[in-house]
C-alpha cells in the first residue's frame, strides 16, 4: 500500500525530530525546528511552548497534510490512498518483492518532504530566521507604522506635543511622545531638545521610557545625520541609567544599540583611514612640488648669475683693448 500525504502525517509524526536549536541573546527562549513544516519556540524557564509557526501551506511536499478530508471516506475506508494515475504516469503501481528486478525501477515516484536545515536569532532577539526547502524565511517583531499607545489620555496628541516643543516644555512633549509610541514624533522631539538639556531631561525621565528611548536612539543612530547628537543622547543615558537597567530584561535594546554603535564606527573608521592616506598624499605632492620649485628658482639663479659674469667678462675685454 502507498499511503498517501495525510496518512503519512500520522505515521510520521512519531519519528520526527528537531534537527536544529537556537537560544535567544537572552537566553530565556529557545527556538527549535527540523523535520517538520512547524518552527516552534520555547520557553526554558517555564519549558512551554510559546508559539508554533507553520512555515509552508504547500501540498506538493509530502505530510503537510495535518487530517484527513472526511468527504474522501466512504464505508470502503479513505479514498486518498488509492492510487488514480494514468498507465503513462505510472498507474498501477505496486511493490516490488525483494530481489526482483523485472519492471520500471523508477516507477515509485516520491514526494519531497518540507526541511528545516537552520535556524538563528537575530542579536537584537526581534528577528529571526529559517533556511528551509522553501527558501530563507525571516520572521520580525518589528511593528512598523502600526499604531501601538500605551498610557494614553485624551490630551495626548501630536498637536499638542508640538505646541509643547514650541513653548520649550521639552520634558513634556518628550513623555507625550513616548506614550503616542510613534518612532518619528519622538525623533522629531528629541531633535528638538538643545544640547545643553540633554542631561536635564534624562534625568528626569522615568524608568519606563528608557527602553523604548534606547530602542529610538539605536535606530536613529544608523539614518540620522547628526551622529554627535545622538551619541550624547546615548552617554547621558546609560551613564544617568546604567545601574539602574537590568541586562538580562533589557539585553535586546542594549544589543541593539552596541550593533548601530559597531556599524557607525566601522563606517567611520573607513572613511578616516581613507582620509588619512589622502592627506598624506596631498602633504607629499605639496612637498615634492615645492621642492621642485625650489629647484626650478635656483637654477633660473645660476642662469642669471653666469649671463651676469658673462657680461663683466666681455666689459672686461673692450676695457683692455681700449
Amino acid at each position: 500500500m502507498i499511503f498517501c500525504d495525510s496518512a503519512k502525517y500520522f505515521f510520521l509524526s512519531y519519528f520526527r525530530a528537531f534537527t536544529s536549536l537556537c537560544f535567544s541573546a537572552d537566553g530565556e527562549y529557545i527556538l527549535a525546528g527540523g523535520q517538520s513544516k512547524n518552527v516552534c519556540i520555547y520557553n526554558v524557564a517555564e519549558s512551554l511552548i510559546v508559539k508554533k509557526f507553520e512555515i509552508t501551506q504547500n501540498r506538493s511536499l509530502d505530510a503537510v497534510d495535518d487530517f484527513i478530508n472526511r468527504r474522501k471516506l466512504n464505508e470502503f475506508g479513505n479514498i486518498a490512498l488509492v492510487e488514480e494515475r494514468e498507465e503513462l504516469e505510472g498507474g498501477n503501481v505496486t511493490l516490488k518483492l525483494p530481489g526482483v528486478r523485472k519492471g520500471d525501477m523508477s516507477s515509485r515516484v516520491l514526494k519531497p518532504e518540507v526541511r528545516v536545515f537552520s535556524l538563528q536569532f537575530s542579536p537584537t532577539g526581534q528577528q529571526w530566521a529559517a533556511a528551509t526547502t522553501e527558501g530563507l524565511l525571516i520572521y520580525s517583531l518589528t511593528s512598523g507604522l502600526v499604531f501601538d499607545p500605551w498610557d494614553l489620555q485624551i490630551g495626548i496628541t501630536p498637536d499638542a506635543v508640538k505646541n509643547s516643543i514650541r513653548d520649550g516644555d521639552y520634558l513634556n512633549a518628550l513623555t507625550m511622545a513616548m506614550k503616542l509610541n510613534e518612532s518619528a514624533l519622538i525623533q522629531e522631539v528629541i531633535e528638538n531638545i538643545p544640547v545643553k538639556d540633554v542631561e536635564l531631561i534624562v534625568s528626569s525621565l522615568s524608568e519606563q521610557y528608557i527602553q523604548r528611548l534606547l530602542v529610538i536612539i539605536s535606530s536613529a543612530l544608523d539614518s540620522s545625520r547628526h551622529l554627535e547628537f545622538y551619541l550624547i543622547w546615548a552617554q547621558t543615558l546609560l551613564t544617568v541609567h546604567g545601574p539602574k537597567i537590568a541586562p538580562q530584561k533589557n539585553m535586546a535594546y542594549l544589543l541593539a544599540l552596541e550593533k548601530s554603535l559597531v556599524r557607525k564606527y566601522d563606517q567611520i573608521s573607513k572613511i578616516c583611514e581613507f582620509n588619512k592616506f589622502t592627506i598624506q598624499y596631498v602633504m607629499k605632492l605639496g612637498d615634492e612640488i615645492a621642492k621642485k620649485a625650489k629647484n626650478q628658482d635656483k637654477m633660473e639663479l645660476d642662469d642669471s648669475n653666469s649671463e651676469e659674469e658673462v657680461d663683466n667678462n666681455e666689459n672686461d675685454d673692450l676695457y683692455m683693448s681700449d
